[in-house]
């Protein structure tokens, strides 16, 4: 099971329901992947990394071809750290075949080694954020309960039906 959790508006609490959610899972028994896909690296940083000292993040392996990076956080419990460098994969990648489901591609050797794999997207509807929901078979959205956050939802769900559509029913 691949969850993305994405919304293109920033606070709303994605990198807290991926973690919370991520750790309780692994407390219940499951073996769960956290990926941290938004080049802010909240994710990695919650989990007690400093994204400075990751010398191989999710970026090294969409952009530069290599297996995805795992760090162990406990027994049942891992991430794909990120650090700043994956600011720039959205336009390195811009021109690549494929460059939807890179992310799938880099995730499907993990799949039968994880229950969940929960992907902690960056708050916004670009190319990261496509890889994501394109990997992904559920989305998670938290909104907060305010007009803009309402706005913003609205843009996400027809982002979510396009994908959909052309590139993960």
């Amino acid at each position: 099971m691949i969850i993305s959790v994405s919304n293109q508006k920033g606070g709303v609490g994605k990198t807290t329901s991926v973690y919370a959610l991520g750790a309780a899972l692994a407390r219940g028994g499951a073996n769960v992947l956290l990926v941290d896909l938004d080049p802010q690296s909240s994710l990695t940083i919650s989990t007690g990394l400093e994204p400075q000292d990751v010398d191989v993040s999710v970026y090294d392996a969409l952009v530069r071809g290599r297996e995805l990076p795992i760090v162990g956080l406990s027994e049942r419990l891992s991430l794909a750290p990120s650090n700043i460098d994956l600011s720039a994969a959205e336009m390195e990648l811009i021109n690549e075949l494929g460059r939807e489901r890179v992310l799938a591609d880099k995730l499907r050797p993990f799949e039968k080694g994880y229950d969940a794999i929960l992907i902690d997207s960056p708050p916004s509807l670009g190319l990261l954020t496509i890889n994501a929901l394109t990997a992904a078979g559920g989305v998670l959205i938290p909104v907060n309960s305010e007009y803009l956050a309402m706005r913003g939802l609205q843009l996400l769900l027809n982002t979510i039906a396009k994908v959909k559509d052309r590139l993960n029913p």
